[in-house]
């Protein structure tokens, strides 16, 4: 019998046994202030994309390409040179990554895909697993406006899309990105944009044991009032299936259990103190588990990854000096491994030449942990039992700043919880595993100036569970396995600042899948999985979007559009 994460490995054999995507239904309810992707049809492999594309202003964008569609094979990196538009010099309303994506019919796993100027992240993701039969395409955008200091200028990029193409992993992947330009008017005027974003230690690290740092000494200068880092953190190899992991006691190579515990996170540290942090979302690749739980529909955001922004401000009064401080990041928990990348956010003042002022307090302490694994045997076939983690996490930092608009106060409230729960029941005719897994954060933002008092509260929640069940038949000739899963993401924003602007969203997905697995053949055979993924977005100002597809057998067999 195989342990509940060799089961993971075991899954994914599930290639090549699919028929083509086909559509029987759809209806459209779209509000004028988003824009939908493209609807799946009939016959063509396209994924069912549920998440709408970034909002644009109205007229026709400059185009600046940053590579040419080209197959990606090998694990060196790609350089490309980047130009800003001549034609649209800024500033900008707007400006959007947009990349395209396919791969050739055939057997490939998914690959992380990174895209670099500068160092500075522009895009981060991962790509769809082509069937025997099927050669997926998909696209991505990312609003990248906020990056405008750094497009105005010409500079370098890399992207990283690590490929192996060979006799057994037949798949070819295809890539190609540009940017759009939206130039600011008097009715979409330029947002006000940072004008310093630097990468953190060249934009990209490896992380390896719970000591390890992305870090990078910076000197701003001497007038910054506001600061951000935006941080992206992916687990890979066994910190994939982090949500799984176990104290490093029950941990094992040979049976396939991580060690590390169940918790990840980001915390960020400014000169040695807690800055920040933010919670991961368990992003699941389309090999992830059982291929047959994601495609044509994969799991939220598996292709187009959130960074998290977190707020620094209250540490501007100490960073603005003049003098070196020390940016780093950190993924408590993480063993084999993690891939992170952050870039720094800087705006100034541009009515005064320097901005004096200070830390307030930092209450902001390290997360409480309990691991209760007391009632975990482990034996020759696996673990029988149940490991409870929970931690919770909360304070606040202030600092204030003289500026030429007078004096700003800015605060940041957190409060962290988390829970997960991992139960197992392992002999010689089953192996069954268990998890449910929540995190919550809430953000809360105040900033105090001769104006008044703005707010901005950021609830984020991830609710996950899943069931994997395998089981020997009688005869011993074959074994059962099945996945049942259900993930979400929901976040609330509510900002107020004399007007009260309110933003909810929720991406929900719950797939199965099951097939037989013929021990002597080595082989899958009669799999089978289906999936309901329900998208909603409230925003405001503009409207409620959503989108609803429901799939069986790697056929969408209704998509439909509104809330």
């Amino acid at each position: 019998m195989t342990s509940r994460h060799a089961l993971v490995s075991v899954l994914a054999v599930i290639l090549g046994l699919a028929g083509p995507l086909t559509v029987a239904r759809a209806e459209s309810v779209i509000p004028a202030g988003f824009a939908a992707p493209p609807r799946p049809a009939p016959g063509v492999n396209t994924v069912a994309d549920v998440e709408p594309r970034v909002p644009r202003p109205a007229g026709e964008p400059c185009v600046a390409p940053l590579f040419a569609p080209r197959q990606f094979e090998g694990v060196e990196p790609v350089a490309f040179s980047y130009t800003p538009p001549a034609a649209c010099p800024g500033p900008w309303a707007k400006v959007v990554l947009e990349a395209d994506f396919d791969v050739t019919a055939g057997r490939q796993f998914d690959r992380t895909a990174i895209i670099h100027l500068g160092g500075v992240n522009l895009y981060y993701g991962t790509t769809m697993e082509p069937r025997k039969a099927i050669a997926p395409a998909w696209h991505v955008e990312r609003d990248v406006t906020d990056y405008a200091a750094l497009l105005a200028q010409p500079g370098a990029g890399e992207v990283l899309i690590a490929n192996v193409v060979n006799e057994t992993y037949t798949g070819r992947l295809t890539a190609g990105a540009r940017l759009l330009f939206y130039p600011a008017s008097t009715a979409t005027p330029a947002p006000a944009a940072p004008q310093i974003v630097q990468p953190i230690s060249g934009g990209l690290a490896r992380l390896t044991k719970d000591k390890d740092r992305l870090a990078q000494t910076v000197v701003l200068p001497a007038n910054v009032e506001r600061l951000a880092l935006d941080v992206v953190a992916q687990g890979q190899a066994d910190d994939e299936f982090w949500y799984d992991c176990v104290p490093d006691h029950l941990a094992s190579d040979k049976e396939g259990r991580c060690g590390g515990g169940a918790f990840r996170q980001v915390e960020v540290f400014v000169d040695g103190q807690r800055a920040g942090l933010a919670s991961l979302f368990p992003w699941i690749f389309t090999g992830g588990i059982n291929p047959y739980l994601w495609f044509p529909a994969p799991a939220p955001e598996t292709l187009n990854f959130t960074p998290s922004r977190i707020d620094l401000t209250p540490f501007a009064g100490l960073v603005n000096d003049g003098r070196p401080h020390r940016v780093e990041v950190a993924v408590p928990g993480v063993r084999n491994y993690y891939l992170v990348t952050a870039s720094l956010l800087a705006w100034r003042d541009a009515g005064a030449s320097s901005t004096r002022g200070r830390l307030l307090h930092n209450t902001l302490a390290a997360p409480r942990e309990t691991t209760d694994a007391r009632h975990v045997q482990v034996g020759e076939q696996g673990l029988n039992g149940r490991i409870d983690t929970r931690l919770a996490q909360k304070g606040e930092i202030a600092g204030v700043l003289q500026t030429s608009h007078g004096e700003v106060t800015t605060s940041v409230r957190y409060a962290m919880s988390f829970s997960n729960r991992q139960s197992y029941v392992s002999n010689d005719k089953v192996q069954i595993g268990r998890m449910r897994q929540s995190t919550r954060l809430q953000v809360d933002t105040r900033r105090t100036d001769a104006s008044g008092t703005a707010t901005r509260r950021e609830i984020s929640s991830y609710p996950f569970s899943s069931v994997t069940q395998e089981t020997i038949t009688a005869d011993g000739t074959n074994q059962t396995a099945a996945v049942d899963l259900t993930l979400a993401r929901t976040e609330r924003e509510v900002t107020s600042d004399g007007r009260v602007w309110t933003r909810a969203l929720s991406n929900h997905v719950a797939p199965t899948a099951q097939g037989q697995f013929n021990r002597a053949a080595r082989r899958f055979q009669n799999a089978s999985g289906s999936s309901v993924q329900a998208y909603r977005l409230e925003d405001s100002a503009i409207g409620c979007y959503g989108r609803t597809v429901v799939v069986k057998d790697n056929t969408v067999v209704t998509a439909r559009d509104g809330c």
